[in-house]
């Protein structure tokens, strides 16, 4: 049942519509088959009903027009195809990651900068300025794409990283109560030692951990975004 309620809640505005058409043709197809009645009275109940179903059609345009918008625009449940948000259940982890993908790209002009400047708790991104509600899981998708990548040039990038950039990491994680996650990952990179094979075995091995925790933080705090 409450699957049904989300299905009508998200589709509101079409299944508005779809009514509204089949009133539409339903009203003329009555009044076409009152136009050929012999008899006066039928006919004039014919055109009247038609035209009753006319006027509701339009009152459903109506509430479709004025009620069926919906709620405002989720960023990580709007489907832009749909253009509508998706029930809160059906959100996974492969959304989560995609709208997080996104907001990465538009973080600095260069992707490399994310590891070289400070951009997580400074007023240099516009994307976590409007919603700081973003920046654990900034520091959670840094962790994540390093986790993905077998491209050496990303792990040059962490190798190079200023202490900093890694310190901020470990404090965004901890904003979310989670500062174990944050110190191991920066106690490795203390104790590199010019390689980034433990972290990338460390991370490989919390990969389902990351996605899990993205995922609970986007769900509990989805009245943020």
């Amino acid at each position: 049942m409450e699957k049904i309620k989300g299905f009508v809640k998200q589709n509101l505005k079409l299944i508005l519509f779809v009514l509204c058409g089949l009133l539409v043709v339903t009203g003329i197809l009555v009044i076409t088959l009152g136009g050929g009645q012999s008899d006066g009275f039928l006919k004039a109940m014919f055109v009247i009903f038609g035209v009753v179903l006319e006027l509701l059609a339009c009152s459903l345009a109506f509430l479709a027009i004025v009620l069926g918008g919906g709620e405002p625009a989720n960023f990580f449940l709007y489907d832009n195809k749909r253009g509508v948000n998706v029930p809160i259940e059906d959100l996974d982890f492969a959304r989560v990651d995609k709208k997080m993908t996104f907001v990465m790209t538009n973080l600095t002009e260069n992707a490399s900068e994310v590891w070289t400047k400070r951009i997580i708790f400074t007023e240099s991104s516009e994307i976590l300025r409007a919603n700081e509600a973003l920046v654990p899981l900034v520091a959670y998708k840094m962790l994540y794409d390093l986790a993905q990548r077998a491209n050496e040039g990303v792990w040059e990038q962490y190798l190079a990283a200023d202490a900093f950039v890694i310190e901020d990491i470990a404090a965004a994680l901890e904003l979310n109560g989670d500062s174990e996650l944050g110190n191991a990952f920066k106690f490795l990179f203390e104790n590199a030692a010019g390689s980034h094979e433990r972290t990338a075995k460390f991370l490989t091995d919390n990969k389902k951990y990351i996605q899990s925790k993205m995922l609970k933080y986007v769900k509990a705090n989805i009245e943020k975004f």
